[in-house]
Parts: C-alpha cells; sequence; structure tokens
C-alpha cells in the first residue's frame, strides 16, 4: 500500500478520470494520485506525471481534505478567485453619486446619464483613468442598463 489508500470504488473512479481526454490535468492528477495508491514513491509520481514533488504532495493533501466529495470534485483545482476588482467597487461607489443628480447639474446637456459622460465624470472625480468596459460592468453590477440607440441609464432593480 501507498501513501494513500483507496477503496476499489474510488480506484475504479479515478481510473476512468485518468483515461479522460476531456480534461489533461484532472487526468494527470488522478493518474498521480493512483501512482500513490500503487506505493510509488513521490519522486516516481513526479516523473511519471511531469508534476513537481510539490505538486504532488499538496495533491495528496487536497484529495485528503476533500474526503466528503465525488472523485471527480476532489482532483479538480481549488478556485481561483483573481485579484479583487478595486477599480469597479470605486467607479460603483462614483456611479451611484452620480446618479442621484441630473447631468446637468455637473454642467452637461443631457437629461439622462450616458456611458461616455459617466466615464468622463468618474475620471474628473477620482482622477483615475477607467475604461468604458469598467462603467458598464459597474452598471451591470448595479443592475443598471442602457438603452441601445442613445445609451440612456434606466435602474431596473425597481421593476
Amino acid at each position: 500500500m501507498g501513501l494513500i489508500h483507496l477503496a476499489k470504488r474510488s480506484r475504479d473512479q479515478l481510473m476512468r478520470v485518468a483515461r479522460s481526454r476531456s480534461n489533461g490535468r484532472h487526468a494527470k492528477r488522478a493518474k498521480a494520485l493512483l501512482g500513490l495508491h500503487h506505493g510509488k514513491s513521490v519522486q516516481q509520481v513526479a516523473e511519471e506525471t511531469g508534476l513537481s514533488r510539490q505538486a504532488i504532495y499538496n495533491l495528496q493533501k487536497r484529495f485528503l481534505e476533500r474526503r466528503d466529495q465525488h472523485q471527480h470534485e476532489r482532483v479538480k483545482d481549488a478556485q481561483h478567485t483573481g485579484r479583487p476588482p478595486k477599480k469597479q467597487r470605486m467607479v460603483m461607489r462614483v456611479i451611484n453619486k452620480l446618479l442621484r443628480r441630473k447631468p446637468r447639474q455637473y454642467g452637461y446637456e443631457a437629461e439622462e446619464w450616458s456611458v461616455a459622460m459617466l466615464h468622463e465624470q468618474v475620471e474628473k472625480e477620482t482622477g483615475v483613468s477607467v475604461s468604458r468596459r469598467t462603467i458598464r460592468r459597474a452598471m451591470n453590477v448595479l443592475h443598471l442598463s442602457r438603452k441601445p440607440a442613445k445609451e440612456k441609464l434606466k435602474d431596473t432593480s425597481t421593476g
């Protein structure tokens, strides 16, 4: 017996994952776990799979910690959250403030806010360069929509 012990059902499920062509990373991890079960050293498994020794140790630990999950879930990556969108939060605060007033109060001739006007005013107020895409993302999070023809904004959260 190796560094981990797999019941027959678990072995069979990992064998299916290891033979799978749909996700190469999952297959490689399943092969590594099967190698550890069959008594191979971490170094041997690392050489056979192309994973680092540390990756094998991390995989073994994560696999054992996820005992309450299905086999195919146990070989998946941990969730990658990425860097938090700091600009978007800042833009959302500014947009919320801007939408409390009409664009005329900020020197625009329009009756309704457009993405272009919000973009310009957010940059003026914050001194930070932001893209129109960031403005649109913030609007989506705030449940604001644009009318495609004139880029007018309306609040869709009220109904």
